[in-house]
C-alpha cells in the first residue's frame, strides 16, 4: 500500500547510491487513512489484559494526545504497529504509525536492541556525503545535542541525534544500543515537534503505556478501503471539459495510467504546447514535502556556487543569516492547517495534493493560468 519509513538500514544504502545532489532523497509510500467527512473514527481500544501486554510494543511510549497535538488535529484511528510504513497495517513489527482523518500520518520506529550498528551507518553516509567519509568525519557530525542550522541546540534523552541525509523529516536518536527513529514527513510537524515526541518516547522506555498496538489494525484496513481509487487519468475529465479550459485541442488525449498528455495544435515556427499530467494517487504528501526540501537544497547549492564565482570576481555578495530547519521547510508550519490542502509550483510543474493524491502538471512552455486551471479541475474530480 501507498510521500513514508523503512529502517536506517535501508536509507543509508539507498543514500550510499545516490550518484547526484537532486536524485537521492528517501521516499517510502504512505500509512493507510480515511477521507475528511467520513464516518467518526472508531474509540481507542483498551488496554490490554496484563497478560498480553507487550512492553516493548511501539505504540505504547507516546499518549495519543502528544501526538494530536504535534499534528493539529485528531487521530483516526489507534496507534497501530507495523513492519513500516509501506506495509501497512499489521498488528506486529518495529513501527508505530499515527494517522489523522486527512492522511497525515507520522511513523515511530524503535530498535530495542542493536540500534547502535544501525546509527552508525546514518553516520557513515553522512560523512560520505561530507567527504572522506572517515572516523572523524563521523565523529564530527554527530552530536550529543543535535544543532539546528540557525545554531539552536534540540536536548532531549537521547546521547546522540541525527536527521537522516538528504531528506527533511526523519530524525534519530540513539541512546545507548536503543534507537528512536521519527518519520513526520507525511505530516506539517517540525523538526522541534518532532524531537519532542522522539524526547518523550525515551522517558517512558523503562515505563511504557499500556497500549496494544494490534488493536487498531482493523480499524486502520478499513480507513485504508475509503482511499481514493486510482483511475487513468484521462478518464478524469472529458475532451470537451478539457478544451472549456485549454481550447481546442490537435488530438484526443495521450496517454494511460497516471499520465496523460493534452497536445495543443502548433502553428508553424512555434513552439508546440502539450500539458502533461501526471497523478500519484498514494503517498502525494509525503512527496509534496520531501520534493519541496529537496528542490531547496538544490536552488541553495547553485546559489552557493553563482555566490562564490563572485566572490572570486571582487564582487561578493551580502552574508545570509542562517535560518532554521523549521523556518525552511515547515510545510505549513507548525501543527498549521495545510496550504489547502497543499499547493505548490516548483519551478517545472504546478503541484496540488488531495486527499493524499498527487496531481502536478508542467508550467513551464505553457499558458501558467491554464496549466492552474487544469489541475484544479482534475483534483475537482477526486
Amino acid at each position: 500500500m501507498p510521500g513514508q519509513t523503512g529502517g536506517l538500514r535501508s536509507i543509508a544504502c539507498a543514500a550510499l547510491a545516490c550518484g547526484a545532489l537532486l536524485g537521492c532523497s528517501h521516499k517510502s509510500e504512505p500509512a493507510s487513512a480515511t477521507t475528511t467527512g467520513a464516518t467518526p473514527p472508531p474509540p481507542f481500544a483498551k488496554s490490554p489484559p496484563e497478560e498480553s501486554y507487550e512492553k516493548e510494543d511501539p505504540c505504547n511510549l507516546l499518549d495519543p494526545k502528544e501526538v494530536e497535538a504535534v499534528l493539529g488535529a485528531p487521530l483516526a484511528t489507534p496507534p497501530y504497529r507495523s513492519g513500516n510504513a509501506t506495509f501497512g497495517p499489521t498488528g506486529s513489527g518495529s513501527a508505530c504509525v499515527y494517522e489523522t482523518a486527512n492522511f497525515r500520518y507520522i511513523t515511530l520506529q524503535v530498535t530495542y536492541e542493536g540500534g547502535a550498528q544501525e546509527y552508525s551507518m546514518t553516520g557513515m553516509v553522512k560523512g560520505l556525503m561530507k567527504g572522506g567519509g572517515g572516523k572523524e568525519d563521523i565523529a564530527n557530525n554527530v552530536k550529543k545535542n543535535f544543532r539546528l542550522d540557525d545554531g539552536t541546540e534540540l536536548t532531549g534523552e537521547w546521547d546522540e541525534a541525527s536527521l537522516t541525509p538528504m531528506n527533511c523529516c526523519i530524525f534519530s536518536g540513539l541512546r545507548g544500543d536503543q534507537l528512536i527513529t521519527i518519520d513526520f514527513t507525511a505530516s506539517p510537524a517540525t523538526l522541534r515537534q518532532a524531537a519532542t515526541l522522539v524526547d518523550s518516547a525515551y522517558k517512558r522506555m523503562e515505563q511504557p503505556l499500556k497500549i496494544d498496538g494490534s488493536a487498531g489494525v482493523a480499524a486502520a484496513k478499513a480507513l485504508n478501503a475509503t482511499r481514493p481509487k486510482p483511475a487513468d487519468a484521462c478518464s478524469l475529465l472529458t475532451r470537451a471539459e478539457v478544451e472549456a479550459i485549454l481550447g481546442k485541442l490537435a488530438a484526443d488525449p495521450i496517454g494511460r495510467g497516471p499520465d496523460c498528455t493534452y497536445n495543443l495544435p502548433t502553428p508553424p515556427q512555434s513552439i508546440p504546447q502539450s500539458y502533461e499530467v501526471q497523478i500519484r494517487w498514494g503517498g502525494g504528501y509525503y512527496q509534496w514535502r520531501s520534493d519541496r526540501y529537496v528542490n531547496k537544497i538544490g536552488t541553495a547549492a547553485v546559489g552557493q556556487m553563482a555566490a562564490d564565482v563572485l566572490k572570486q570576481m571582487g564582487h561578493p555578495l551580502p552574508e545570509q543569516q542562517p535560518k532554521s530547519h523549521d523556518e525552511t521547510d515547515s510545510a505549513g508550519g507548525p501543527a498549521a492547517a495545510d496550504p489547502a490542502e497543499s499547493v505548490s509550483d516548483n519551478g517545472r510543474d504546478f503541484v496540488v495534493v488531495k486527499r493524499d493524491v498527487q496531481v502536478s502538471v508542467n508550467d513551464r512552455f505553457v499558458d501558467q493560468a491554464k496549466a492552474q486551471a487544469l489541475v484544479a479541475a482534475i483534483a475537482a474530480k477526486i
